[in-house]
């Protein structure tokens, strides 16, 4: 812990100094008053020689309860544009850059055209300031740069495209891969589709930030921030991208909420359901988060294993720690990971809960901004996925 807050002491030196020859951050503006701070991220590729937003994934920020959203949109959202003939986010990308000729130019283009089409309704908007672009090569390199990530492969993986010179091979077990490695991991896609790829990029991005958060990485932090520079196209300052990294220096690791945006198939298309980008919106339009923390907590315990009354074993327990649980039962099919779904927004009674059973998978529902949803419904959704008895060995010994 000692080179760490060496590192950032550094950090916050390098900072007041760039401050001092600079504007005001616009970043540090939105921290100052209690603003949400947005960020579109897009992961590119290269392929018959056509560049397409592979990855597209809304960042925001609540200084308040210092919680970092992580919100995935498919790349084959359907998005309407008068005069245009593509309707995919990652053909319109594609075609911006053919027009612009410029990975930065039709990253702003982008991001201008999600603000619009996607994040707008009715008198709400969600403005989208900044964003960051790493292509493949890029992406190795940083990796690279970071060191091995550990990553849990649940079922095989097996695909070859002799064109596109990609070819992947994992069996299920534990691997520590290399930028190589890592690229061909989130870029399979199995039968699931895109939704599938999605919940295999964001198992990697907390694995990924897992690693971050280990010391032996932070001994090389300052070169890793350089790689980050170097190998992201980006709109940020040297002055905002510091900021951002001492300001998101404390989060912990269930202060960073992952979710999807879902909707129908439709042809080559994923039609976003607009009831839940409705009231996306309306929670990160919302300039005050924290009111929903006063909501009683009640829970509801799912069994996503083939142990019999784990569920119910689980909601005996929390009652006993003085939790509210509401019901139990059992989930529509395995699952390899626990995970929590919190529709409370109660940032304090989550992390109680991920602490307390050692389940640090969070994702966020915003169904509670919707104006049908009854209050007295669960709005702490516990899944005890395979992996809880790694997590908690002896939980039936200790704890029942």
């Amino acid at each position: 812990m000692k080179i760490r807050h060496l590192v950032l002491i550094v950090l916050a030196f390098l900072v007041v100094i760039s401050a001092y020859f600079s504007y005001k951050s616009p970043f540090m503006d939105a921290i100052i008053h209690q603003k949400r701070v947005n960020f579109l991220f897009l992961g590119v590729d290269f392929v018959d020689n056509s560049v397409h937003s592979d990855t597209v994934i809304l960042i925001s920020y609540n200084p308040l309860q210092e919680v970092l959203d992580v919100v995935s949109i498919p790349r084959d959202s359907y998005v309407d544009i008068e005069n245009y003939k593509f309707k995919k986010i990652t053909e319109i990308y594609a075609a911006l850059y053919k027009e612009k000729k410029s990975k930065y130019k039709a990253a702003e283009e982008l991001k201008k055209i999600i603000e619009e089409k996607i994040f707008s309704f009715e008198d709400f908007k969600i403005n989208i300031p900044y964003f960051f672009l790493i292509d493949y090569q890029n992406f190795k390199k940083l990796i690279n740069a970071i060191g091995k990530i550990k990553i849990v492969v649940t079922e095989p993986m097996h695909y070859d495209d002799e064109a596109g010179h990609l070819h992947i091979h994992f069996e299920r077990g534990v691997y520590y891969m290399d930028g190589e490695q890592a690229l061909q991991y989130i870029r399979y896609r199995d039968l699931v589709g895109d939704l599938g790829r999605i919940s295999r990029q964001q198992y990697f991005i907390k694995s990924l930030i897992n690693k971050m958060l280990t010391p032996t990485v932070w001994l090389k932090f300052p070169l890793i921030l350089y790689n980050i520079r170097k190998c992201f196209i980006t709109n940020v300052s040297l002055v905002d991208f510091l900021n951002i990294v001492l300001e998101f220096k404390n989060l912990e690791i269930t202060d960073i909420r992952f979710s999807t945006l879902t909707g129908n198939i439709k042809g080559r298309y994923i039609e976003l359901d607009k009831n839940m980008l409705s009231s996306f919106i309306r929670y990160l339009s919302s300039c005050n988060n924290v009111f929903v923390s006063d909501r009683k907590v009640l829970l509801k315990v799912y069994n996503a294993t083939d142990k019999p009354k784990l569920a119910k074993q689980v909601s005996f327990f929390l009652r006993k720690k003085g939790y509210d649980v509401l019901d139990w039962g059992n989930w529509y099919c395995k699952q390899p990971r626990s995970r929590i779904i919190d529709c409370s927004h109660n940032v304090q009674v989550v992390k109680e809960l991920s602490k307390l059973l050692n389940i640090f998978d969070v994702s966020t529902s915003y169904s509670q901004f919707l104006p049908s949803v009854l209050t007295e419904s669960a709005n702490i959704i516990i899944i005890i996925g395979e992996d809880f008895f790694e997590k908690m060995p002896d939980f039936e010994d200790k704890f029942l």
